[in-house]
């Protein structure tokens, strides 16, 4: 699991354009691991302590203590009237459509891919 965080984080800037990240996260998501799901999430969040809108890609999977690892990359923009409107989290299981499809073909997808972003975080946790 720290092999895919490594992936992630040789793979993915501070420059890396929207569609390329979700490129990549897309290809980390075909090395296989039992029993994953993905979560796409975005939403305007303080949890920084500051309101930033996060287009957020998650890839869940179970730990040895039943719980899970949740490996992150989110996309963190400022807030503004444009993305305001946007606040979702869609897992793959409830998809008839392959994920990454959706998230492309999404109305927060188009609308972001080409506004500059204040940073990336990647990273693991566990529930």
């Amino acid at each position: 699991m720290n092999d895919l965080l490594e992936y992630l984080m040789q793979k993915i800037t501070n420059k890396t354009p929207l569609e390329n990240i979700v490129d990549i996260f897309e290809q980390m998501c075909q090395i296989p691991i039992e029993d994953d799901m993905i979560l796409f999430e975005t939403g305007t969040f303080s949890f920084t302590g500051e309101p930033l809108f996060y287009f957020s890609l998650v890839r869940q999977f179970p730990n040895e203590d039943e719980e899970y690892y949740q490996l992150h990359v989110d996309v963190l923009y400022k807030p503004t009237h444009k993305n305001e409107q946007f606040e979702a989290a869609v897992w793959n299981e409830d998809l008839s459509e392959n994920i990454f499809d959706y998230i492309r073909k999404s109305e927060v997808f188009a609308n972001t891919r080409n506004d500059d972003y204040v940073k990336i975080d990647i990273y693991m946790d566990e529930t």
